[in-house]
């Protein structure tokens, strides 16, 4: 009986950069006359871990007859892993049919190469898009509180009662729109920096996204501290505090994981 799916790969080798993530596209092409559904998964061969495999786009294909669609298979060893090669495949069943055998696809091979001894300046290392999303989602975080924030208007006249009611619950809404702006700031830069990292295909988001989540904690109360030591202007506060508060623990959040992981920064 002949195959119902046919499984072609351009290439069976990829090299995959240092630090870096890989894909691997496949084609899978719908033999018979009938319309088949396409499920995909991948079949990690000899030592290789399953969890470096996702498949990231078409898992599961509608096909017409005679057709085909692609797969896409993201390789992501994690950071400071050996040097090796490694092989893999994806099978094709139709879930619809189990009675079938998963048609296997071709064998292919990725290279992880050695970690290099010397510190290369070149080398991405992540640092600019941990920098940027952090930033930007930090501000964006701060920027949700700026537009949403607004302390509701009273007019109590001569009423003392009310006048005092009045500014104790204002302190009690700006207390609240700090703790929410600081919750925001924590949120939008750990979210992305984790995204900044995705984006460019760089290992270790998580792990970054991680380490600034549980940094920024500290570091934000030290540096709010330092803030009003060294200045009580609104206008340079404005300045520094998205580059203190966000931009330096994102950058050292990202040196502590590579120095983990590569043992260098």
């Amino acid at each position: 009986m002949s195959s119902p799916f046919a499984i072609t790969a351009p290439t069976t080798s990829v090299y995959l950069a240092e630090n870096r993530m890989g894909k691997m596209p496949f084609t899978v092409a719908n033999m018979t006359d009938q319309p088949r559904k396409a499920k995909s998964a991948v079949v990690p061969l000899d030592s290789a871990p399953p969890d470096w495999f996702k498949v990231v786009r078409g898992g599961e294909l509608t096909l017409p007859p005679r057709s085909s669609g692609q797969v896409l298979v993201q390789i992501d060893p994690p950071l400071g892993v050996d040097a090796s090669t490694q092989q893999f495949r994806i099978d094709v069943d139709d879930p619809a049919d189990p009675e079938d055998a998963p048609v296997p696809g071709p064998s292919c091979e990725f290279i992880v190469p050695p970690s290099k001894k010397k510190f290369d300046p070149t080398t991405p290392r992540g640092y600019l898009a941990t920098l940027i999303g952090s930033s930007v989602g930090g501000a964006l975080g701060e920027l949700a509180i700026l537009l949403t924030f607004r302390l509701p208007e009273r007019d109590c006249g001569a009423d003392l009662d009310c006048a005092v009611g009045g500014i104790f619950a204002d302190f009690i809404l700006l207390i609240i729109a700090f703790l929410s702006g600081l919750f925001l700031l924590w949120v939008g830069s750990t979210m992305g920096a984790w995204t900044g990292l995705r984006v460019r295909n760089y290992l270790g988001s998580k792990t970054t996204a991680l380490f600034l989540a549980i940094l920024m904690v500290p570091w934000t109360l030290a540096m709010m501290w330092l803030l009003s030591k060294i200045t009580d202007n609104l206008v340079v506060l404005l300045i520094l505090a998205p580059i203190l508060l966000t931009a330096v623990p994102g950058v050292l959040a990202r040196g502590a994981v590579l120095l983990m992981r590569t043992k260098h920064i």
